[in-house]
């Protein structure tokens, strides 16, 4: 796989001459079972954003199974979803949202529409993620914002790795670093952008140094990992301290941004 930086920018991009995945890629994503959501995370989001703007509409890109979904809707948003895996279509349904089926680009949602819009590891997998940019801004209302997660380019784990990184995939068209993020987002029409990183890949850390091989994502151990940390008052305390310093170094290998339309 070859990786392609723009001299201009410093937006990394995986396949440009292939484009997006067909959809078909993506249609049975959720037909095994899934692990645990990460509710503590989205609870965490939610009342931030709640801190930012009024409880309203909230717009959910590319939902998957729904565990921020019902977060959300558990605190009292009205929630629309979209989604173009049909294998996630019957959960999301379930969770009470309205759910978009197929691309949102497709969805005909009108403008300035949603009070939080919420794209949560999507952006790397477009080929065109300025455009996307431009529509998620386009459908937030002035004031409203924008939450958006997505790989760091520029994280611990893949300076350690490099294209070993298990991130760095065929599947993945474009990497952010925090300046290349920020800087899209403006572009975009969004105001007052804060990008930060955040926790660090370790089931993958673990897994290379056991095989020695290409380091493989488990995510239901990392699921259990989530769940070990959660429960206990020491290691969140730790969690805490360690994605505050992965925030002051930008080393972390997820990015994490808000953004006010």
């Amino acid at each position: 796989m070859t990786l392609f930086r723009c001299a201009r920018c410093g937006f990394v991009s995986g396949a440009p001459e292939r484009g997006e995945l067909p959809v078909d890629h993506y249609r049975s994503y959720y037909e095994v079972e899934q692990p645990a959501a990460p509710e503590g995370r989205y609870h965490e989001w939610l009342e931030r954003a709640e801190s930012l703007v009024e409880k309203g509409r909230l717009l959910e890109v590319g939902a998957g199974n729904g565990g921020f979904v019902k977060a959300a809707i558990a605190r009292g948003w009205q929630v629309d979803a979209t989604e173009i895996s049909d294998s996630a279509l019957e959960l999301l349904r379930a969770t009470g949202a309205r759910v978009l089926a197929g691309d949102l680009r497709d969805a005909g949602v009108h403008e300035a529409t949603y009070d939080l819009v919420a794209s949560l590891e999507v952006v790397e997998h477009l080929s065109d993620p300025a455009a996307h940019l431009r529509e998620l801004a386009r459908i937030t209302r002035p004031g409203g914002v924008l939450l958006i997660t997505t790989p760091n380019f520029a994280g611990l784990s893949r300076k350690l790795f490099g294209m070993r990184w298990r991130v760095v995939d065929p599947e993945h068209l474009g990497y952010f670093e925090v300046g290349t993020l920020r800087h899209a987002l403006r572009d975009a029409g969004f105001a007052a952008v804060t990008v930060r990183t955040r926790t660090l890949d370790v089931t993958t850390w673990r897994a290379s140094l056991r095989r020695g091989a290409r380091p493989r994502f488990d995510r239901y151990a990392a699921a259990a990992a989530r769940e070990r940390v959660e429960t206990s008052g020491l290691l969140r305390f730790a969690k805490r301290a360690v994605n505050g310093s992965l925030g002051l170094t930008g080393l972390g290998d997820a990015l994490l941004a808000w953004a006010v339309r």
